[in-house]
């Protein structure tokens, strides 16, 4: 982490080892927040409007009141992509829950933090080696609101990392794939891309890669059945860092050829295209 960094936390301008929060802010004591997690591109987030917009949605499902305007974040985030030169970023968002005084119910108003971290090149690389998953029958709790609550996804993470993957996959009690512990989840089928349209957080790398994929190939939006992935010829998973990433193994199943399929191919020279274009 570049320590020379500048945040906005608390209405303050804080190096990154100057920042902090009350301990007896909900979001520390109980996990009680809403977040968002955006990149730039040479300097220009990347749908900002739509990220603010789920926000607020976020914060909405867990009935945290965001007293800020959506004009006023946006040009905080501004200042801060302003106040730090770097080319690629990730960003995030943190609207915490208040102070409290008897450690559960907050009754302070709530803080805003925006952080920022500087962001490398694509890695073609890691998009030619592909990412191996595992699925987990772990389940979270409000998947569609992006909270600071990721006690489920570490621990998912946590057994991938012990079984050598990447990521983890969560499989709920019908047997249905959601997706990964901070990304979205598609499959191929065919020409057919395939993706769920619930239970999921709906994540703005997702949005934009079906709109890529509209005039190119059938989409479904449905649930996936976990003995469905030994029928995909394809497989990646989306996020704002990850871009596109295919999947070449779920558990100990390899997906198509094991390698990185050529619709998937295709999706991510769209997707770098239009972010070379500034079509965002």
């Amino acid at each position: 982490m570049d320590k020379q960094a500048l945040w906005y936390v608390g209405e303050e301008w804080v190096h990154p080892h100057e920042a902090t929060l009350s301990i007896n802010d909900v979001a520390v004591l109980r996990g009680y927040s809403a977040f968002e997690a955006l990149r730039t591109y040479n300097r220009r987030p990347f749908h900002l409007d739509e990220h603010l917009t789920r926000l607020y949605h976020s914060a909405a499902l867990i009935e945290l009141e965001v007293p800020w305007s959506r004009e006023a974040l946006a040009a905080i985030i501004r200042e801060v992509i302003e106040r730090n030169r770097y080319k690629h970023a990730a960003i995030r968002i943190l609207v915490t829950g208040g102070e409290s005084e008897d450690s559960i119910l907050p009754i302070g108003n709530p803080t805003l933090a925006v952080l920022i971290t500087a962001l490398g090149e694509r890695d073609m690389e890691r998009f030619a080696q592909g990412y191996k998953l595992i699925t987990t029958r772990l389940q979270r709790t409000e998947p569609e609101a992006k909270t600071t609550n990721y006690l489920v996804a570490i621990r998912a993470l946590k057994e991938a990392t012990r079984r050598n993957a990447t990521d983890a996959l969560f499989v709920n009690e019908r047997g249905h794939v959601l997706e990964a512990t901070r990304s979205n989840f598609f499959i191929f089928r065919g020409n057919t891309l395939v993706t769920p349209a619930s239970g999921v957080l709906m994540g703005i790398t997702r949005n934009t890669v079906l709109d890529l994929a509209m005039e190119r190939f059938p989409i479904e939006e449905r649930p996936i059945e976990l003995n469905e992935l030994a029928l995909a010829d394809e497989a990646f998973i989306t996020s704002s860092s990850k871009e596109i990433m295919p999947v070449v193994q779920i558990d100990d199943m390899k997906i198509g050829k094991g390698l990185p399929g050529p619709r998937t191919y295709e999706l991510e020279q769209r997707f770098i295209e239009m972010v070379e274009q500034g079509a965002f």
